[in-house]
Formats: structure tokens, sequence, C-alpha cells
């Protein structure tokens, strides 16, 4: 946006998401770039909230089978901590990179 720069930016997205629930989808919400909350980090944070999966496609512009698919792997990930499994361990068992 020409005549504002990039931190206050960030500032009225994170405003707005704070005042709404809603998470405007962004290169850094959508494909986790830069220091913004992620699309991911969201879906989950509304999960523990108790919220269903098609609220979550909707606040986060996602289908509900994206939310879900996230919601899933973060509950295998959750039972695997809770079992006292590595990180490491857990990328192992899940066919997943790095946690």
């Amino acid at each position: 946006m020409p005549g504002i720069s990039p931190s206050l930016f960030r500032q009225l997205l994170e405003a707005y998401h704070e005042r709404f629930s809603v998470l405007l989808p962004t290169a850094g919400t959508v494909l986790d770039m830069g220091r913004m909350l992620t699309h991911k980090d969201l879906v989950i944070r509304l999960h523990m909230q108790g919220l269903s999966v098609l609220e979550i496609a909707r606040q986060t512009y996602h289908s509900p089978r994206s939310a879900d698919v996230y919601i899933k792997a973060f509950d295998s990930v959750l039972i695997l901590h809770l079992y006292g499994l590595n990180p490491k361990l857990m990328a192992t068992v899940l066919s997943r990179g790095n946690l």
C-alpha cells in the first residue's frame, strides 16, 4: 500500500483480527510467510476454543477439508507428545518433516 509502512500495515491487520476474530487472507497468513499469525495456528486456536470445523473454515477462508486436515495433524502430534515422543520421532511416525 502506498504511503503506509509495512509495520503499520501489520499493526492494522493484527488490530482487525483482534477486533473481528477474522484472519484476512494475505501471503503471510495463507503461505506461512513472515511474522504474522499463520492460518494453521489460527485454525488450531479456534479448534481449542471449541468451534466447529465449518465455523473455523468460514473464519479462516479455508475449506472445511483443509481445516480438518490441520486439526487431525494437531491431534496426532498432541497424542504423541502426551506419550512422551520427541519431535524427531514424532516426525518419523507421522511421515512429516521436522516438527
